[in-house]
């Protein structure tokens, strides 16, 4: 690569995000039928409401609207911008398990 792109790693960035803020809820009892704890999970699509990500569009993927809102996690433990930034670049990058290498 040409470091033009920023590919971010599922497995060591975004994941661990979820799994310290999300999955207390969204884990096998999961909350709207979605759970948060693999990507298969997260990309299934078959949520009560949906797919939560579209790949290449943070802004209509429902799980960012939730965290950048504030409603995910409820409570004091908000995401911080620079997590949710880092959810929206890795969808906007097609949220992909493993990076392109390019």
């Amino acid at each position: 690569g040409d470091g033009s792109t920023c590919n971010i790693s599922y497995s060591t960035t975004i994941q661990p995000i979820f799994t310290a803020n999300c999955t207390p809820c969204h884990i096998t009892s999961t909350r709207n039928n979605l759970s948060l704890s693999s990507y298969s999970s997260i990309t299934s699509g078959n949520s009560t409401n949906g797919p939560v990500i579209i790949a290449g569009d943070h802004a209509n993927s429902l799980l960012w609207q939730k965290v950048n809102s504030g409603i995910m996690p409820p409570g004091n433990s908000n995401l911080t911008a620079s997590q949710i930034n880092l959810i929206a670049t890795w969808i906007d990058e097609g949220a992909l398990e493993e990076p392109l290498d390019n």
